[in-house]
């Protein structure tokens, strides 16, 4: 049976190491054999369990039911896997067409305000009361591709387990990290990354003496997004 070190079973299946490691953490990866230096040593059953969550990232599933799955798919039949998934799938599938849905109320949005501009005639000076000064709500729906979307999740996933305090707020929550610069840039390009792909998600970071603090809000037909993402 071959073995591999955590950068050689990176390479080979595409996570990356801090990945692997997290996912350790939470059970998706049993404990690996260390040598004496104390280095991770992975065997074939490692890189299968990976492609099997690999191929499960790739339908979009949430972390928690992949390691659902991969619990069922380490016992050996596959019957039962196969029926979770279906399951999963029924579920996801709902989920895109909602999606789709909100997307296309949007397009319809975006369509009447292209038509209004046809009708009205331009102001002297561009600005409010002009026809480009109209406004719309950001559609409650993620545009991050689906494939994307299990990545995107991980990483706040791994980003949250640094926090220390968390309060929820009328619109939302805040969390506090202990004050550390690397911290703070990964929290900002992670916030920078959501807002592009859920733009009706508002991102506040403060920092003070008590360290880090990013509040995320979000309007009441969002919370649910919202709690899916950043819940405990």
């Amino acid at each position: 049976m071959s073995s591999y070190r955590i950068s050689e079973l990176a390479r080979r299946t595409g996570f990356t190491p801090s990945t692997l490691r997290y996912y350790e953490s939470v059970g998706l990866l049993p404990d690996p054999e260390r040598t004496a230096a104390g280095y991770r040593v992975y065997d074939d059953s490692a890189l299968e369990r990976l492609g099997f969550i690999a191929r499960a990232k790739q339908m979009g599933l949430a972390l928690d039911d992949i390691a659902e799955l991969v619990a069922l798919w380490a016992d050996g039949p596959c019957a039962p896997v196969q029926e979770r998934l279906r399951d999963l799938l029924d579920d996801k599938v709902a989920d895109v067409r909602q999606q789709l849905d909100e997307l296309n109320r949007f397009a319809a949005q975006l369509a009447h305000l292209r038509t209004s501009l046809e009708t009205i005639e331009p102001a002297d000076r561009c600005g409010p009361g002009c026809g480009c000064d109209t406004e719309l709500a950001p559609p409650i729906v993620c545009t991050l591709p689906m494939g994307e979307r299990p990545d995107r999740s991980t990483a706040w996933t791994e980003l949250l387990t640094h926090v220390v305090e968390r309060e929820t707020t009328s619109t939302g929550i805040r969390v506090r990290f202990d004050a550390d610069r690397q911290l703070v840039s990964s929290i900002a390009d992670l916030a920078v990354r959501e807002a592009e792909c859920c733009a009706f998600f508002s991102f506040t970071l403060t920092v003070d003496a008590h360290g880090v603090w990013l509040a995320v809000d979000a309007p009441p037909e969002g919370r649910p997004v919202l709690d899916a993402l950043f819940s405990s």
